[in-house]
């Protein structure tokens, strides 16, 4: 059996023999080259002022761009673009919260990184956790970040910056929907 599906991007020729040690392949580059993350970005215009933003992506030098061709489509979605300020390297990169939940989380349940074991797993927590609307409420907003603050402290605002954002927030929209004792 040949995968003649990667025909025009690869010989298939040296291509596993089944689909199957493929996706094993590409298993083991992802947990050698990818990373599972997620950033907390403060955002102005946003309910609370801050963002949990997940991110699933995977580096190569472009000589190796066959690769995250044969992981874009194998996960049927994302895109191949170059690294901001370094034009030789190139990034697979999934940001589509939908794509995350669909396609990349249920591939790598049933393919297990073992290098990125205890990412993945924040990983899929928080993705379904925000999938389940948490990130709307203050309090389970908190409790995320709080969360994800255990996991890497290597950020670009303290804790106390980003829960002092959300309690400001918080107060404001508490006042601002107040109703009025006439």
């Amino acid at each position: 059996m040949v995968l003649t599906e990667f025909n025009d991007v690869v010989d298939a020729g040296i291509l596993p023999a089944k689909g199957k040690y493929l996706r094993y392949y590409l298993l083991g580059i992802v947990d050698g080259e990818g990373s599972f993350s997620i950033s907390i970005k403060m955002q102005p215009d946003t309910r609370f002022g801050v963002v949990i933003d997940p991110l699933f992506k995977v580096t190569q030098h472009k000589r190796n761009r066959v690769v995250l061709e044969l992981l874009r489509r194998t996960l049927n979605c994302g895109r191949i673009v170059e690294k901001s300020g370094q034009p030789d390297i190139l990034e697979f990169v999934v940001d589509n919260r939908r794509h995350l939940r669909e396609k990349v989380i249920p591939f790598f349940k049933r393919y297990k990184p073992i290098i990125k074991r205890d990412e993945f797993a924040l990983f899929t927590e928080v993705v379904e956790a925000l999938d389940a609307g948490e990130h709307r409420d203050a309090e389970s907003l908190k409790r995320l970040v709080r969360m994800l603050y255990e996991h890497s402290s290597e950020r670009r605002h303290t804790l106390q910056e980003i829960l002092r954002e959300i309690e400001d927030r918080e107060g404001r929209l508490l006042r601002d929907h107040k109703p009025s004792t006439l």
